[in-house]
């Protein structure tokens, strides 16, 4: 995932590049791994392998319910920056080349390729198919929504229509640069920064109970409103120093709000709100809105603060970070499927999965990724440069 850069220095030098983005991105690519790994023990979520039943743990409860508040949220608002930076530097033509190279290929390779293998494994060990991969492969299109289909890729999916749909909106206001200024004017007076967020919770309170959310885009409405918005707000607040330098100095501010508002999260869910009624879909899906915004908003300031820095291990990261999350989901499913079952205690296979997942995908890339060129391309790692793929 590609490096951020801004336009200027303030001395009107080369463009200063903004490396906190490219922290944020990363540690989200690095947290999918344990998250993703505990939706096999909470069953909260869509995933590969999964316990004979939930298991009754609130460890794992807490990973798979407190990240998926903010962590996607997190990463479409930064994409927002990103694709300024891209059309910045492209015209329009090359920004949509660019989209269809970095977002619909790995897709298409993942629904030929990763995709089928990790819907197999689904197949077999939650659906009892007892044929060959062969023989499952048709099945993986024809029951694509049983077996998951584009499954995690789903965010590229999204960014892609999202960046079609706003093009010709962000090229409006890149033209009209007063439009995007007066809006960031307004949002720095006194507290119309928390206008968005009552945007925010207006849609997961009146969409999350209508669509609780399976990726397809079509009929994922709720998901759609929210990650757009995050989306577009990202695009505005890039453009703006200022905005982002005050929202820097409330940290506190956002911190208290997003920590209090996930905390009456968890207990509503778990212990005030246990039958599934409509007050508890809205009071649910509101407090998620007000926890999502607040994180997202007070992680990019303690980013922006003290991580807007490089490092031999961020330009490692940058390098890998897109392989891992095309590759993690199939390399600690099938962790889960041989570890499960096993006898071995549930929090030694979630460490094993977690720990495995990272070791066997260090080997993966230097051994047959970065070696190998359709992967190469695929994975957005140059021949001469190696520049990471920007999303």
């Amino acid at each position: 995932m590609s490096n951020i850069q801004t336009d200027r220095t303030e001395t009107g030098g080369p463009p200063k590049r903004e490396y906190y983005l490219d922290w944020i991105r990363n540690i989200i690519v690095l947290i999918l791994i344990p998250f993703h790994t505990a939706v096999s023990f909470s069953h909260i979520g869509k995933g590969y392998v999964y316990t004979a039943e939930p298991v009754d743990s609130y460890f794992y409860v807490f990973i798979s319910d407190f990240f998926n508040l903010w962590i996607m949220r997190l990463l479409f608002f930064v994409s927002g920056f990103s694709v300024l930076h891209s059309l910045k530097k492209r015209r329009i033509g090359d920004f949509l080349k660019d989209r269809i190279k970095r977002l619909v290929i790995p897709v298409l390779f993942q629904l030929l390729t990763l995709g089928p293998v990790s819907g197999y494994i689904l197949a077999v060990s939650r659906y009892g198919f007892s044929g060959s991969f062969l023989n499952y492969y048709p099945h993986f299109f024809t029951e694509a929504r049983k077996y998951l289909f584009w499954g995690h890729m789903w965010y590229c999916v999204y960014l892609f229509i999202f960046s079609l749909l706003y093009l010709p909106l962000f090229s409006f206001l890149m033209k009209r640069t007063e439009l995007v200024e007066g809006a960031n004017r307004f949002l720095l007076r006194k507290n119309n920064i928390f206008l968005p967020m009552a945007l925010i919770v207006l849609f997961e309170a009146l969409l999350r109970p209508l669509y609780p959310g399976y990726q397809s885009f079509i009929g994922d409405w709720a998901n759609v409103a929210v990650h757009s918005s995050f989306f577009l707000l990202g695009f505005i607040v890039a453009q703006s120093p200022e905005l982002s330098d005050s929202l820097t100095r409330r940290i506190g501010q956002f911190l208290f709000l997003a920590v209090s508002s996930s905390i009456l999260y968890l207990m509503c869910k778990r212990f005030l709100f246990r039958r599934e009624t409509p007050l508890r879909l809205i009071v649910l899906s509101s407090l998620w809105g007000i926890a999502a915004y607040t994180w997202v908003i007070a992680l990019t300031g303690v980013f922006r603060k003290y991580l807007n820095k490089n490092s031999p291990l961020l330009t490692y990261l940058s390098r890998t970070s897109f392989s891992l999350y095309l590759f993690h989901y199939l390399i600690l499913s099938t962790f889960n499927y041989f570890l499960i079952g096993t006898g071995i205690p549930h929090y030694a296979v979630w460490l094993s999965t977690s720990v495995g997942t990272y070791v066997t995908f260090a080997a993966l890339f230097e051994l047959v990724i970065r070696r190998w060129g359709i992967l190469r391309q695929v994975c957005g790692i140059g021949y001469k440069d190696n520049l990471p793929r920007g999303t």
